[in-house]
């Protein structure tokens, strides 16, 4: 009690200086600020500027290194989801799909390293195989804001090695609301109209505004059509290891592929005020669906082979979140709790492929190019024997995914007092989640080549094709013509936007006429189980996770933070997969069993920062913190898949064994921020990997190991693939800067500019297995042995250099604002060589966005201008950046209508 200056700081406001006399009874004190500017004279806080101040203090006022995008941004920017604006941040790059932005990684580290959360709830993996999240499926505009928090404290998971991302979606605001917006747009790829969108939200607050309910929805249809370019390449001589050695063209593959992409999906907000805090039930689903066709030419230098592909695919992914949950304020105690249901789904009704080859393998085609020539000389150089052309295999995939997890969290934060300048609040808490998931995938195929004549290629069959596809009795020990499935009308459009001078296809197929086989296969009972792509896959997995903190915020004075904390997680987990051995030529000649195994770990994570202020717009941070990195789903089944059939056995193996890999985090962040400089921030990363799971394959005769599990021959060789935990520290560091800042001082029109920019360096370095084999000897008598080895490289979807910069500019009611994106080359997959790298080309990307209001209260009209220089995503192999594959999307332009109140 007594009297008191209360003073109230904001950045892109005046500060307030209140004078309060605190008594026995709660204070509460209503406090208006000004909006920064000169002494009498008169600014509009633009939209821009607004969406970008709240981020500012949002980011400033974090008990940790956080990053933020503001609901106001979000609604500016023309992104086409949730991973496009989150990577609008510091140190968030993109792995893209389909001419989009797919996952995010963080500080350089993949997105299965990475914790994606909605309103707090933890989002399940959208992956076949691994513990990523697409953020693909969510249409940004439903959210208030976007949080990329960069350094853990005790009371957030702690396998979050690059970040956690929070897609937030707000509460009720009081009164009755609504955003809704409808645009169409056009593709230039595909010349289509048609690209449409549409989102609304109204939100209202009842019973004395008590009760406050927020309804949003929102649905989209794209044409993400896309001509690729790709080729392989190959080392034409060994030399030795300081000089590259030359690398030759091995094959070239060109693709059309047609798809429809549609999201929808929505959210239903209810809150309760109560007298001593508010209860929330936050209710989420976003859907991604897909129709794709794909047609695929590869043609293989060596041997003049060409094979073909075509597929019709459909794909759903499903992400649910439900929970319950509190904030509640006893006299100061603090208790919050949260009860979480959260349901990924991925399905795959029935993808349809059908393979092409040549004739009894048979030189395909001819041409005058050699394995000199670049990817798009070779292709213009060639002929295809069409008449050599012959169907191969027709096989249709089933795959069916789905992971929950129910979580339970408890928090209580207790305020204490050593004296008026120490202060703090003591934290702990602890959760529990039950996870689960189940992989099943199914293949059926059929192969008509000739091998497969007589009882594999049913009579009944053979009559049906003969009378329905006009199969001549002279082609019954030839296989199928491949002209009796090509559909001449195909057509490929302007290929590859005109670029990169390749203008033909060799084989373009009707989609018809592969249902029409698939029918007739399943009629006829000639539609075969495959053995290693059915139950590879397939597991069933759950885990028990439990956890429990400690932490504390200690203040000393107004200018020094301290946070240290301890959390303890353990696991357990059991897994069902299946032993499959194939050991005969004929369809059924396998057997399949199950298997089972249990695994499990505690450790605990000690997690400590410094916030020091030394004066009121200089804020430096210190932290040092543990995180986990838990083995991917596949990586860790008990799966054994054994070919004993072929002449060189081969096996794939999960590893039970593997243990997690345990990172060493350090920061350094540094903000100044200042009515004029707006917020300003620098940053100093480093992470310390130590087992880190990569995948390895090698070949064997350790009767003592592979062998003796499979109970193979002592002198069997055995190809294995499988996973392992490196030896080495693997290590990422970088630096992040970052202005935001708007131009209120400046005069007359100009107050409008808006302006950002950050950049981020990173460099990792890990040791990445390989076996190579070395000849001892010359002659025929020389021996050939192996040798496992390790070779250096970065770390996956690391970039070195990430650049985004906007300029905007609001006067009246226009606004515009122009954006850059710029992430470099990231390594795709590490060859033995660093000549055989394969990894991604430079990214560039500027998109415009136009808002004019209009006439009529809450009507604003927009346009986007999305790719605007066309940019295409290509990957190079090799340091000498031979072209691997050359994906073009097109530009994309956006006509809309919002109306918001």
């Amino acid at each position: 009690s007594g009297q008191f200056v209360l003073l109230a700081t904001y950045i892109g406001y005046q500060d307030a200086r209140i004078e309060i006399n605190v008594g026995e009874e709660d204070l509460v004190v209503n406090i208006e600020m000004d909006f920064a500017t000169f002494e009498g004279g008169e600014v509009v806080v633009t939209a821009q500027a607004e969406g970008q101040i709240a981020a500012i203090n949002q980011q400033i006022s974090s008990e940790t290194i956080k990053n933020v995008v503001s609901a106001d941004k979000i609604q500016q920017i023309p992104d086409a989801n949730a991973a496009e604006s989150v990577a609008r941040l510091p140190g968030v790059s993109l792995v893209r799909n389909g001419g989009e932005g797919q996952q995010v990684a963080v500080r350089g580290l993949s997105p299965k390293y990475n914790v994606m959360m909605v309103n707090g709830v933890r989002m399940q993996s959208t992956d076949r195989d691994d513990r990523s999240v697409d953020l693909n499926m969510i249409a940004p505009n439903i959210l208030s804001g976007i949080e990329v928090t960069k350094a853990l404290t005790a009371d957030m998971d702690a396998d979050a090695v690059g970040g956690t991302v929070n897609l937030k979606i707000g509460k009720a605001r009081e009164g009755f609301h609504g955003n809704f917006s409808i645009q169409d747009g056009y593709g230039s790829l595909g010349e289509t109209y048609g690209n449409w969108k549409s989102t609304a939200l109204i939100s209202n607050r009842f019973l004395s505004n008590r009760l406050g309910v927020q309804l949003s929805g929102y649905i989209d249809d794209y044409n993400r059509n896309s001509d690729i370019l790709s080729a392989g390449y190959g080392i034409n001589e060994e030399q030795s290891d300081d000089v590259l050695a030359d690398i030759d063209l091995v094959s070239t593959v060109i693709v059309d592929r047609i798809t429809d992409r549609q999201r929808k999906g929505g959210g239903l907000i209810l809150d309760y005020e109560l007298p001593f805090g508010t209860l929330y039930l936050n209710n989420f689903i976003s859907n991604l669906s897909e129709d794709q066709v794909e047609v695929r030419n590869s043609l293989r230098l060596l041997g003049n082979q060409f094979t073909g592909n075509a597929s019709s695919r459909e794909l759903s992914n499903t992400v649910i979140s439900n929970a319950f949950q509190g904030e509640f304020d006893f006299s100061g105690i603090k208790v919050d709790f949260s009860l979480s249901n959260s349901i990924t789904k991925q399905i795959r009704p029935g993808d349809l492929t059908m393979n092409i080859g040549s004739e009894q393998n048979q030189a395909a085609f001819t041409g005058s190019a050699d394995e000199t020539a670049s990817p798009s000389e070779f292709l213009n150089s060639v002929d295809v024997m069409s008449n050599l052309l012959r169907i191969q295999r027709i096989f249709t995939l089933e795959r069916d995914i789905k992971e929950s997890a129910q979580d339970a969290a408890l928090n209580v934060t207790v305020p204490y007092n050593i004296t008026n300048n120490i202060t703090g609040d003591l934290k702990f808490g602890g959760k529990y989640t039950y996870n689960s998931r189940e992989n099943n995938e199914t293949m059926r195929f059929n192969q008509p080549d000739r091998t497969f004549e007589g009882e594999r290629f049913v009579a009944a069959m053979r009559e049906s094709l003969w009378v329905d596809l006009g199969l001549e009795r002279i082609d019954e020990n030839l296989g199928i013509r491949a002209s009796l499935f090509e559909d001449p009308d195909y057509d490929i459009g302007n290929f590859l936007a005109g670029e990169e001078g390749v203008n033909q296809f060799f084989y373009t197929p009707s989609i018809d006429m592969m249902r029409h086989f698939e029918r007739l296969a399943s009629d006829n009972g000639a539609y075969f189980l495959a053995d290693q792509q059915s139950f590879e896959r397939d597991f069933d997995y759950s885990r028990d996770f439990s956890a429990f903190y400690v932490a504390t915020e200690l203040n000393v004075g107004k200018f020094l933070m301290l946070l240290p904390g301890i959390r303890y997680e353990k696991y357990d987990m059991d897994y069902t997969a299946f032993f499959t051995e194939k050991f005969g030529p004929n369809f059924e000649d396998f057997r399949n069993d199950e298997l089972s195994s249990t695994s499990g770990s505690e450790t605990w994570f000690p997690q400590l920062q410094l916030r020091i202020k030394p004066t009121e717009w200089l804020d430096v941070r210190l932290a040092r913190t543990k995180s986990i990195i838990y083995p991917d789903y596949r990586a860790l089944s008990p799966v054994i898949y054994y070919n004993t059939f072929t002449g060189n056995p081969f096996t794939t193996l999960g590893n039970p064994a593997l243990e997690p890999a345990v990172a060493e985090n350090y920061d350094i962040y540094v903000s100044l921020y200042e009515n004029r400089i707006g917020l300003f921030t620098a940053g100093f990363f480093r992470k310390e990997i130590d087992d880190l799971i990569v995948p390895f394959s090698f070949r064997t005769r350790d009767a003592g190991s592979v062998n003796n599990r499979l109970d193979l021959p002592d002198n069997a060789t055995t190809s294995v693939t499988t996973w392992i935990n490196l030896d080495a520290t693997s290590t990422v560091e970088g630096f992040e800067l970052e202005w935001q800042t708007n131009f209120w001082y400046l005069q007359s029109f100009l107050r409008g500019l808006v302006f950002s920019v950050n950049y981020t360096n990173i460099i990792s370095d890990t040791e990445y297995p390989f076996q190579t084999t070395v000849r001892e000897g010359t002659g025929p008598f020389a021996r050939t042995t192996l040798v496992d080895t390790t070779r250096a490289g970065r770390m996956p979807d690391q970039p070195r250099h990430i650049l985004n910069a906007t300029l905007g500019y609001d006067y009246r009611g226009f606004s515009a604002r122009l954006s850059f994106l710029y992430q470099d080359n990231v390594l795709g997959t590490p060859g033995v060589r660093e000549e055989l790298d394969s990894y991604t080309d430079a990214l560039r990307r500027w998109d415009l966005v136009f808002y004019q209001k209009l006439p009529w209260q809450g009507f604003e009209a927009y346009m986007n201008l999305n790719n605007i220089t066309n940019s295409s995503d290509r990957r190079f192999v090799s340091v000498l950046e031979l072209l691997s594959s050359a994906d073009y999307y097109g530009r994309t332009i956006d006509l809309g209508v919002r109306y918001r109140f």
